[in-house]
């Protein structure tokens, strides 16, 4: 049947492409039209002034007449009207008619054809991105992700903003830019894939199915960016748009179950770093939800399984529960044996599940657990190419495995193959990548583990190097830096690495490689000392090279030792990323120090011929405690190596037991603060002291003096410098000698003037700092604080002031002895004494301080002052030099503290002082320096002093433990 259409008005030709117009043009503007509707053809034969001409149209709702693409029938439309042309009347309002709707007719098949030909390279390019895309997740091949994320950002630029597909490009290339930055560590890939994530949702309407899994994936984004940056808002952002995720989602969705999975894994990430219970319940529930949705045969259903699994292996670490562990092996399991041969996704499992058994052979001792462990995770290394993101990874675990079997059952093989295993985990990661501090942990580990086992000699050092190098990557707001300091050595456990270097250089010694042996000693026992010297280097040398580096050099490292600028409060968060910023800045600059003639080893652990240096004034006696075997290692100047003196009476029980003896003295001598003593109380201990010291001469001092050939009353005594380790770092060497009167022996005073040093590294810093400024001098006299008033500290001012003269000379005194003042004043003095009460905090050593007016001065803010004309100080004070007694490697000491904040030459007591006697040593000693009214010379210090005590050991009356604790440190 055949129906006639009226239109009175005009017919409209017009051309819609997923419904928007494309073009549009008024037909026959004055002319009546009738149209007659051929359903079979789609056609509607229309009349105007009774002229036939064919258009395609088609009905809408029967009230109107549009004409409509498809561009095929328009293409009929236009090919009709051609054939139609020969029947139409020339007259020329119906021919320009007709001419004009057969060109619009082209134009629109023109333009309908152009947007088609878009629409399909649009296609084209985002089906070749997702298969790149998927490529990528299952070969791990680098190139083809960075062919994803350019065909990606090119549709973002193609595609107009109301296209339905742009939501889902964004998203992918999210996704893209998440891989490269967990390949690469490049955090603005993680910016930019949390950019792309916002705007995905920002495009997408509430209503839409995809909504939930473009939150789901911002939140993915932010995890990632808490992980690696610590920022708490970004584990907390992330939580909530997984929870608005699951809330979208109704439960049919196709995508809840990896919804409520991902929410399970930001809950986990959060409890890692928190510890609240809560979270880690809430994960195991949002992954049993998940896994419970999805059934059978999901191909994502071992995905799901394995985060179980995951869950569960975490919570059974923390709080032992063994039904957590059986459980996480059973999914892990599960997962392993859903997910089949081939599938990209296979080694990760085998992986997780390595790590399960591994876990529950620690806590069950089940052999087969372990060797189970090491076959899953062997399997995986071997299903990964060398180019696979996740590959370094899988080499550290079965690292870890072999070295947690190697420690059970001692088979060297484990722990060679574990150690080969971690480095090539290092050497598959790039520089910068955030997992690159643990892995050089595991490494450090696994060397240590061997060297503890078999003592090479050559683990020690490659140990030490390594556990330093993942200390020195992590930023200081790592949740795992704290663990990796232990495993390196801070305050609470660097006796261990003491005595580890100790053994490590007994070892060498053995070998008769000394030079090995020295360099191994002043790395690890001085770990605290070395890494603060690091961060306040001198730049003198480079300076002449290279001011401008030299300045970039020193002002960076102020920035990183202040912790703040410009007085300008932060947040953790922030303070974190500035910190970060300035190291990454340091270790650029670094980088180009080292790249300057004969600054290859700048700032790196210094090489045997760099340490004979701190011999330059005189030998310098490095003395190594350990159980194999007690060695004196003697550097001398211009000679370029080590003097070997065996030291065979000596042993590390021996001197353990002296050092518990002294120490026992000085308690029952009462002599922990400088106070008004009886001195016919401290006689009483002159016999257990000549004993002490006797001993030290006999096995230590006088085989020593004896290789070096020393000889008694020299007409200008010698310097001899010593740097020790273990006990002897508590024993009082200077005064080492026979003193019973029918003793010929002798006393080390007689043959030497001894000084000390922490290390020799800060010996070398002492002799390479110029005394070129005018003198200026700062005496700080605080009697009142402390447990008891110290009046003599008025009479020493006296003495000093005598000697002074008319010299430059800043007192401040009692309420003027505040802290602010005293910096202010040591900043611009190069000389100091201090007269006040001192103290030694025994579990955190660099909270030892001196007590002033206002508070303590610590030793850690000592160390932090850098004091550019700092030469000489005098600390009148108690336990200036007592270092923890478990810190006994690291001769931690107000005194250290005063030559790393750039003073030269220190003189200090190692515990505390007679009142009435340290105006007497006091005026001696200025009397020696201050002579003929010429400026006084630091280098002297040693010889004033060692003359002070002698003539105040040969006064009457003067206890032995009233002359031993004053010592000299530095050149």
């Amino acid at each position: 049947p055949s129906h006639v259409l009226e239109d009175t008005a005009h017919l409209i030709l017009e051309l819609r492409i997923n419904g928007r117009i494309v073009g549009e043009t008024n037909l026959y503007p004055r002319a009546e039209t009738t149209g007659i509707w051929d359903a079979d053809q789609d056609l509607i034969l229309c009349e105007a002034d009774s002229e036939p001409i064919l258009f395609v149209f088609s009905e809408n709702n029967g009230e109107e007449s549009q004409l409509l693409g498809p561009i095929q029938l328009l293409r009929r439309d236009v090919l009709a009207g051609r054939l139609e042309m020969p029947l139409t009347s020339t007259e020329d309002i119906v021919l320009k008619a007709k001419i004009e709707t057969l060109s619009i007719g082209d134009l629109l098949i023109r333009q309908a054809h152009d947007e088609a030909k878009e629409e399909i390279e649009i296609e084209n390019r985002f089906e070749n991105a997702l298969h790149q895309l998927r490529d990528f997740e299952g070969s791990g091949n680098l190139d083809i992700l960075e062919q994803a994320i350019s065909q990606f950002q090119f549709l973002v630029g193609m595609v107009h903003e109301v296209d339905p597909n742009l939501p889902v490009i964004l998203q992918n290339l999210g996704i893209c830019l998440g891989y490269r930055f967990k390949r690469l560590g490049n955090i603005e890939d993680l910016e930019g894939s949390i950019a792309q994530n916002e705007a995905a949702i920002n495009f997408t309407p509430d209503s839409h199915l995809a909504k939930p899994n473009l939150l789901s994936n911002l939140g993915n984004s932010l995890m990632t960016r808490f992980q690696r940056l610590g920022n708490v808002d970004d584990i907390t952002n992330a939580i909530l748009r997984q929870q608005a995720a699951v809330e979208l989602a109704p439960d049919d969705h196709p995508d809840k179950p990896g919804i409520l999975s991902n929410l399970g894994n930001c809950l986990q990430t959060r409890f890692e770093r928190f510890g609240n219970t809560a979270d880690i319940d809430d994960a195991i529930a949002r992954h049993g939800a998940a896994v419970s949705l999805t059934p059978d045969g999901d191909p994502k259903k071992p995905s799901r399984l394995n985060n179980l699994g995951n869950s569960l292996h975490l919570r059974f670490k923390r709080f032992g529960n063994i039904d957590d562990i059986n459980s996480a092996i059973a999914q892990k399991k599960a997962a392993v044996n859903f997910t089949p041969i081939g599938h990209p996704d296979k080694p990760s499992r085998l992986n997780n599940l390595g790590a399960s058994l591994t876990a529950r052979f620690m806590r069950f001792k089940n052999v087969d657990d372990i060797n189970s462990a090491i076959t899953q995770q062997q399997a995986t290394v071997d299903l990964s190419p060398d180019g696979h993101p996740t590959k370094p990874s899988r080499l550290q675990n079965l690292g870890n495995s072999l070295m947690v079997r190697f420690e059970h059952f001692k088979v060297i093989n484990d722990i060679d193959r574990a150690i080969a295993r971690q480095q090539a985990s290092i050497n598959l990661t790039p520089d910068g990548h955030p997992n690159k501090p643990s892995q050089l942990n595991s490494l450090g580990n696994a060397f240590l583990t061997r060297f503890i086992h078999y003592e090479n000699v050559g683990d020690i050092g490659s140990a030490i190097e390594h556990l330093q190098a993942a200390v020195n990557l992590a930023p200081d707001d790592h949740p795992s830096k704290p663990g990796w300091l232990n495993n390196l050595g801070t305050h609470q456990h660097l006796a261990r690495m003491g005595a580890i270097a100790q053994d490590a250089a007994a070892a060498a010694i053995s070998l008769h490689q000394f030079d090995r042996a020295v360099e191994w000693l002043e790395q690890g026992r001085s770990i605290v000392w070395t890494q603060i010297l690091q961060l306040r280097t001198p730049v003198d040398q480079l300076r002449d090279v290279d001011p401008r580096l030299a300045n970039d050099l020193l002002r960076i490292s102020r920035l990183l030792d202040s912790g703040t600028q410009d007085g300008e409060k932060l947040s953790s968060e922030e303070e974190g990323r500035r910190y970060r910023a300035l190291a990454e800045k340091w270790e650029g600059i670094i980088k180009r120090v080292r790249e300057l003639p004969d600054f290859e080893d700048f700032l790196r652990p210094p090489r045997f011929h760099r340490l004979l240096g701190a011999a330059k004034n005189g030998p310098v006696v490095v003395v190594n405690i350990a159980e194999e075997r007690c060695d004196a290692l003697a550097l001398i100047d211009g000679i370029g190596e080590v003097m070997h003196i065996p030291l065979p009476d000596l042993t590390l029980e021996k001197a353990t037991n002296l050092q518990v003896d002294l120490t026992s003295l000085l308690k029952s001598s009462n002599v922990r603060l400088r106070a008004v003593r009886e001195p016919e109380f401290e006689h009483g201990h002159d016999g257990e002291c000549k004993r002490i010291l006797g001993e030290l001469w006999n096995c230590l001092v006088k085989p020593v003096l004896d290789s070096l050939a020393y000889s008694a009353h020299p007409e200008t005594l010698p310097r001899i410098w010593w740097c020790v380790t273990g006990p002897l770092a508590f024993l009082p060497i200077h005064a080492a000698g026979k003193y019973d009167e029918e003793s010929t022996d002798g006393q080390i005073h007689d043959y030497v003037i001894s000084s000390y040093s922490p290390t020799l590294t800060a010996l070398l810093e002492s002799l390479n700092t110029s005394a070129d400024t005018p003198f200026k001098m700062l005496s700080v006299i605080e009697p009142s604080t402390g447990r008891w008033y110290i009046p003599n500290t008025k009479v020493e001012l006296t003495h000093i002031q005598r000697h002074i003269k008319d010299r430059d000379h800043l007192v401040l005194e009692g309420p003027d002895a505040t802290k602010e003042r005293v910096i202010e004043a040591m900043r611009e003095r190069c000389w100091l004494h201090l007269a006040c009460h001192g103290s030694q905090n025994v579990k955190n050593p660099i909270k030892s301080g001196l007590k002033l007016r206002d508070g303590d001065l610590l030793l850690e803010e000592i160390i932090k002052l850098n004091l550019p004309r700092a030469e000489f100080a005098f600390l009148s004070a108690c336990q200036t030099v007592s270092g923890d007694e478990t810190l006994s490697e690291e001769s931690v000491h107000i005194a250290g503290g005063m030559l790393l904040a750039g003073y030269r030459s220190v003189v200090a007591t190692m515990w505390s002082i007679q009142d009435e006697l340290a105006p007497v040593v006091a005026d001696k000693f200025y009397a020696h320096l201050m002579k003929d009214g010429e400026r006084p010379d630091s280098r002297m210090a040693a010889e004033a002093l060692h003359e002070s005590v002698q003539r105040l050991r040969r006064k009457p009356g003067i206890s032995m433990v009233s002359w031993i604790p004053f010592v000299h440190l530095g050149i």
